[in-house]
């Protein structure tokens, strides 16, 4: 992932060691990157590794670094012959083809206080109407896409207007254990993904759709089986893979409806490598819309992972990008965190100052470096008024090196939806008509 305009501090010293971020251990002084440092949360000067959150912050941002080892630990030995398993996979993963970007298409019109209470309206409906289609499916009903179309539309207007409102919703809210609730969360992660890449706005709409309805074979499925915690057993795997056949003969039920939305049911669990199901494709043999929505669907699970309770964020990204050349084509998965960020709206962080702050929009020109309200002093104590950082302005540069960790909400009792009225202003009104002052 290195880029071409990454600028250095200085020349590089020939003291200075280039190794794999894969090799980076606690006690290495990191003194310059593969990419440029303002689309970093690091300091420009170099800094110390003290906590393992900055490692992995680095192995989701950077593929290979130079440290100084004349101001911190040296690398450790390593056979060059001695391949991980992850990295052999990714030397026999295919090449894709490369993604047209262009996050210019959809400039934002509304700051994410005047649109996170929209989402949020609009999350709802989704709940009411996407309970409405799985009854019709069990009941071999159609399944209303006038209504789900509509309101996929409206998620892609708000997500072009600010996609940080729908982000934040998505970040501090309880998604539960409902495998067909996750179907709305992946839905919107897809859409603001799209958004970014600068789909036109019927290959979007067509995305949303597909992603929400890519499951609903599961329908068909003992509620106590889809609602279920834990991972499955063999036997449960398999029942579970039969879900996309369903899926796909409910929606071929349906008159006049798009075939990339078939696809995207069709297609969403095969991977990169080819050792996804149902068809075992690989590379380019999956369509664009159903690997973006099959991104969505991964991402929205690691946030939800019931097995550690709830991850932070910057975690599931980081772990996310382990999944490149893998699971998904490597640039599609980079593209992706820059779409959300690596801190998206919602998270919880802890800065180098000691101070606790809370992530309520992303720089669309810096992603990587949000704007943060810090709510608590250093000694995690809430302060009586909060202050916001905008990391990707010049003025505020000083004022905070580095995010030091990325922490899971609730943390030293901080939870943002008990804040979001001292965030973003008290709010009056009712649905669509209500504001914050």
């Amino acid at each position: 992932m290195s880029s071409s305009n990454s600028t250095p501090v200085s020349k590089p010293q020939n003291h200075w060691i280039r190794i794999h971020a894969r090799d980076l251990v606690l006690g290495m002084f990191i003194i310059e990157l593969d990419r440029p440092w303002r689309d970093t949360p690091f300091p420009i000067n170099g800094f110390h590794l003290r906590k393992f959150d900055q490692i992995q912050t680095l192995r989701a941002l950077c593929e290979t670094v130079y440290i100084d080892p004349s101001k911190g630990a040296s690398p450790r030995s390593r056979e060059p012959t001695k391949l991980t398993i992850l990295s052999s996979a990714r030397k026999r993963a295919p090449e894709s083809q490369a993604l047209n970007v262009n996050p210019e298409v959809y400039p934002r019109t509304r700051s994410v206080k005047q649109e996170i209470d929209n989402a949020e309206h609009l999350y709802a409906q989704l709940e009411q109407t996407l309970d409405r289609a799985i009854a019709n499916a069990r009941a071999q009903k159609a399944l209303g896409l006038e209504e789900i179309y509509r309101l996929g539309r409206e998620t892609i207007a708000s997500a072009i207007r600010n996609p940080d409102g729908f982000i934040w919703f998505l970040n501090t809210s309880e998604a539960g254990n409902c495998l067909l609730k996750h179907s709305i969360r992946a839905a919107v992660w897809a859409t603001v993904f799209a958004c970014y890449v600068g789909f036109p706005r019927s290959d979007i709409e067509a995305l949303f759709v597909g992603t929400l309805l890519a499951d609903i074979g599961m329908a068909k499925f003992p509620p106590e089986f889809v609602c279920r915690s834990g991972p499955f057993t063999r036997q449960e795997y398999l029942h579970y893979r039969k879900h996309v056949g369903i899926s796909v003969d409910i929606l071929r039920a349906e008159e006049d409806l798009d075939p990339q939305v078939i696809n995207i049911a069709r297609s969403h669990h095969e991977r990169h490598d080819g050792r996804g199901f149902p068809r075992g494709k690989r590379g380019d043999q999956i369509t664009l819309p159903a690997r973006i929505a099959n991104l969505a669907y991964s991402y929205e699970r690691l946030l939800r992972r019931s097995s550690e309770a709830d991850l932070s964020p910057a975690t599931a990204v980081s772990r996310l990008y382990k999944q490149r050349k893998i699971k998904f084509a490597d640039q599609l998965v980079y593209e992706f965190i820059k779409a959300i960020g690596m801190f998206p709206a919602g998270s919880v962080v802890e800065l180098a100052t000691g101070e606790i702050g809370i992530v309520t929009e992303q720089n669309p020109n810096q992603r990587l470096t949000p704007k943060i309200t810090v709510v608590t002093t250093a000694r995690k104590q809430l302060k009586n008024q909060f202050a916001q950082i905008n990391r990707g302005g010049n003025k505020d540069q000083d004022l905070v090196t580095s995010i030091t960790r990325s922490l899971k909400r609730g943390s030293y009792n901080i939870d943002p939806v008990r804040l979001t009225d001292r965030l973003f202003g008290r709010r009056f009104g009712l649905g669509k008509l209500g504001l914050r002052f």
